[in-house]
């Protein structure tokens, strides 16, 4: 099951970056078990994603065209790409929270939907202090059906945030996936609890660099699936 899992989460993901890409204006593919966008380098977002541990041979020369400082995500951690000119960049646990048929969302909550520029703006400024990132998230992808923007606003002030964005399905059920989180790190615990109240019955996909901050995930119900490795092109 871990393995299926960790396939569904590597699927979200590129699902995810090729909403990126595509918003940035690069041509984006999904090919024989892997994902590519090769004609645009994003700080933060990969231009490879590896959806089985043995992808086509025709990754091969997407990754020996690649440009230095794009990225490749290895969703399987079973490739090693430094003889093609890369590095090791970082290392991620993939986790998985399974649907809660039995759990109700709260009867209110500040869980709020960011769907218009002013509010989408504080969401960029909460998210990264560094203004110059904010130009990979613009506004037009409030607009993609399968991604949503949604913080946690307290007395007018957004205390935690992320992103979620659907697909695939799994067992017949469409799975999200959670990214790009950001909250004060004692807040972490109530933070995804929060964030992820109004989808108890869908199930939740993620990944986690920072292995300390993992019983935090496993008190909300994830489970660890597997491993991933970013890989960066000197």
């Amino acid at each position: 099951m871990d393995s299926v899992r960790q396939s569904t989460c590597a699927q979200n993901n590129a699902l995810w970056c090729d909403s990126v890409l595509k918003a940035a204006g690069a041509n984006s593919r999904f090919q024989t078990g892997f994902w590519s966008a090769e004609d645009k380098v994003l700080p933060l977002y990969p231009n490879v994603v590896t959806l089985t541990k043995k992808p086509g041979a025709e990754l091969y020369g997407v990754l020996k065209a690649l440009p230095s400082g794009a990225s490749v995500k290895d969703s399987f951690d079973a490739l090693d790409l430094s003889a093609l000119g890369f590095q090791k960049l970082f290392s991620a646990t993939w986790l998985f929270r399974s649907d809660h048929a039995n759990r109700k969302p709260p009867a209110s909550s500040d869980w709020l939907k960011i769907n218009h520029l002013q509010a989408f703006k504080k969401w960029l400024q909460n998210w990264n202090s560094n203004e110059a990132l904010h130009k990979v998230l613009p506004a037009r992808l409030m607009d993609v059906p399968a991604v949503e923007f949604a913080a946690i606003q307290k007395d007018g002030e957004f205390r935690a945030g992320a992103v979620f964005n659907s697909g695939p399905k799994l067992e017949g059920r469409e799975v999200i996936g959670l990214s790009n989180i950001f909250c004060r790190q004692s807040w972490l615990y109530s933070a995804l609890h929060d964030l992820l109240a109004p989808f108890p019955h869908k199930s939740v996909c993620t990944y986690e660099q920072d292995e300390t901050v993992l019983p935090v995930y496993r008190q909300l119900g994830f489970e660890e699936c597997g491993r991933l490795r970013v890989w960066t092109k000197i």
